[in-house]
């Protein structure tokens, strides 16, 4: 109707041509020529009889087909754009419901049972606590269990007071990415990086990573990286249990612009940069043009050279020395040796006669000349344990920052998991830490693009809630204090206050029973309530917050959440408490 809507138009502002319905039948052709026929009976019809007076049909009043000629095509034009414009909104639910399913972090049973093959890699982590509850005779009318979805990058969040259940539960998502048992669809196991950390340390030996006990699976290649300085102790710690002990070398290859400003706490965001750390980024700023120009690595000897010859106050070269001697002693010592370098670097200098100088040859390992082995092998697990006396949280943070970075920037088809165990023992306000808060956010952000899982093990939510904003998903394990509650609202949907209150006052006293599963659907507490679940929380069991999930064939988790139970490992549980008989 545009088209002859314009035709009128045209006709009353100008009288040139004949009307033929030959004319008018072609140009109806090119607007829509399905409907030709149609349009031109209805123009016969009502068009002619309604729009113009029987005078003006008789007489032949003229038309100008030009500007009619030029209107249906301008309106048929537009009308193609208009189709393909929206062609381009088109997604079928079918297509997005696939998509929710293939990169929700968690699902149940129901969904496994009608959805499994779309989905990919999974493994047995969880059940609900409320089927479980109700079923003490183990005759399951319904499937409890949750699984976590090891084919999509995700992140996790896991929090709760000491022998809640935390780092087990970080165990068992280890499990299931590490290895194949029944617990587990994995064609292809992942690799994992731990982070560990420990103040309390002797000369005797110390509290191992209780991620160390996944090495009771014999398939599982477990390596634990620690300070030189505390080798023979980290050995002890670890006796008996099947892990390979290498001390962690960082060759000056691996160093890079960026690493040494991380190392070196540069960071101007706040403006209160101490004067030294200037000269120390003109000096890397001028290392890294001369790298440009020539093509060649990061070269430590040249740095160290640079800052010898930077002229320095004697306070200033106090916080600079330390850093430099805390990189230098997981450095190899040939690369740390500015007369050693020296000398290679002039062969041609007369050197005076004596004795043969006997080298040692009897090397514990490569790692002592070189660095180590930063390669990702299928089902093998890293475990940098950083707890010695001569090391500080602040140290410990700025080199597992380069460790973590290290770790990300393999090339690697092999999917990756990232793992802080007690984060809460060293990611404190310090830079260093905040440093290492930055490259976690910036991994988690970028976790589908570098296929990489983040779990974050800590007693106290507080470490850095801007992890919390950003994680998948939130599993809170026993706690009795209310700050740590307000610290998860403020930075978890479904426990937020204002929104509970409105979801209970909507809320119908019966709730709707879902099609699927034919039960009551799961719901949120009052406010007041939460605080008592968690209180009562058994030790294995959870909450879990995750948006994503999805706990039946069409609904997700939302602003809802679940209360699980963690499922036993299968390796050694090293988490006991030790008990007086």
């Amino acid at each position: 109707m545009k088209t002859f809507f314009f035709a009128s138009t045209s006709y009353r502002n100008a009288r040139k041509s004949p009307l033929k319905l030959s004319q008018l039948r072609f140009l109806s052709q090119q607007a829509r020529p399905e409907f030709a026929d149609k349009v031109l009976g209805f123009f016969k019809s009502f068009f002619v009889s309604r729009i113009f007076s029987k005078e003006s049909v008789n007489n032949k009043i003229p038309f100008d087909w030009s500007s009619i000629r030029s209107k249906i095509v301008s309106v048929n034009e537009d009308t193609r754009i208009l189709h393909a414009h929206l062609k381009l909104l088109k997604t079928g639910h079918a297509v997005i419901k696939k998509t929710e399913i293939q990169t929700a972090p968690v699902f149940t049973a129901s969904v496994l049972k009608y959805e499994k093959e779309k989905l990919g890699p999974y493994g047995f982590f969880a059940g609900l606590s409320d089927i479980l509850e109700k079923n003490f005779d183990q005759k399951f009318h319904e499937d409890p269990r949750i699984f976590y979805n090891i084919s999509a990058p995700s992140s996790a969040f896991i929090c709760g007071s000491q022998g809640s259940g935390k780092s087990h539960t970080l165990s068992c998502l280890l499990e299931n990415c590490l290895m194949k048992s029944d617990l587990s669809k994995l064609d292809k196991p992942l690799a994992a990086l731990v982070l560990h950390y420990d103040s309390f340390t002797s000369d005797s030996r110390g509290t191992p990573c209780e991620a160390a006990y996944l090495g009771s699976n014999p398939n599982i290649k477990v390596r634990v990286l620690c300070s030189p300085a505390n080798m023979e102790s980290i050995k002890r710690t670890y006796t008996g249990l099947n892990v390979k002990i290498e001390p962690l070398r960082i060759n000056q290859t691996d160093l890079n612009t960026k690493r040494m400003l991380d190392l070196m706490a540069v960071n101007s965001d706040d403006g209160s940069m101490p004067l030294y750390l200037h000269s120390i980024s003109r000096i890397l700023r001028e290392l890294r043009t001369e790298q440009q120009l020539s093509n060649l690595p990061f070269n430590y000897a040249d740095f160290k050279r640079a800052v010898l010859q930077c002229t320095l106050l004697p306070g200033q070269l106090g916080p600079l020395n330390q850093r430099l001697d805390t990189l230098e002693s997981f450095m190899p010592k040939s690369q740390t040796d500015l007369q050693q370098k020296s000398q290679q670097e002039s062969p041609k200098k007369k050197k005076k006669k004596g004795p043969p100088v006997q080298v040692n040859n009897d090397r514990p390992n490569h790692t002592e000349a070189s660095g180590n082995n930063w390669s990702i092998q299928p089902g093998t697990l890293t475990i940098v344990d950083l707890s010695c006396p001569c090391v500080t949280s602040d140290a410990a943070c700025a080199l597992f920052n380069m460790c973590l970075n290290l770790f990300l920037e393999q090339p690697t088809n092999v999917g990756r998991i990232i793992a802080l165990d007690e984060a809460h023992k060293y990611m404190n306000s310090s830079t260093e830490a905040m440093t290492l808060t930055s490259t976690l956010l910036s991994a988690i952000r970028l976790q589908r693009h570098i296929g990489t899982r983040i779990f974050i093990s800590t007693q106290e939510p507080t470490i850095s809630p801007a992890l919390l904003d950003l994680c998948s998903m939130t599993i809170v394990h026993r706690f009795t204090s209310p700050n740590w509650l307000k610290c998860l609202r403020s930075h978890i949907a479904a426990l937020d206050c204002n929104q509970l209150e409105i979801d209970q006052s909507q809320r119908p006293a019966s709730a709707e029973i879902s099609p699927q599963t034919e039960k009551e659907p799961l719901t949120i507490s009052k406010p007041s309530d939460i605080l008592k679940q968690i209180v009562k929380l058994d030790v294995g069991n959870a909450l879990l917050f995750a948006p994503s999930a999805v706990v039946d064939v069409n609904k997700k988790l939302g602003m809802n959440y679940l209360k699980i139970k963690i499922r036993n490992r299968l390796t050694s549980d090293g988490g006991k408490s030790i008990m007086v008989k």
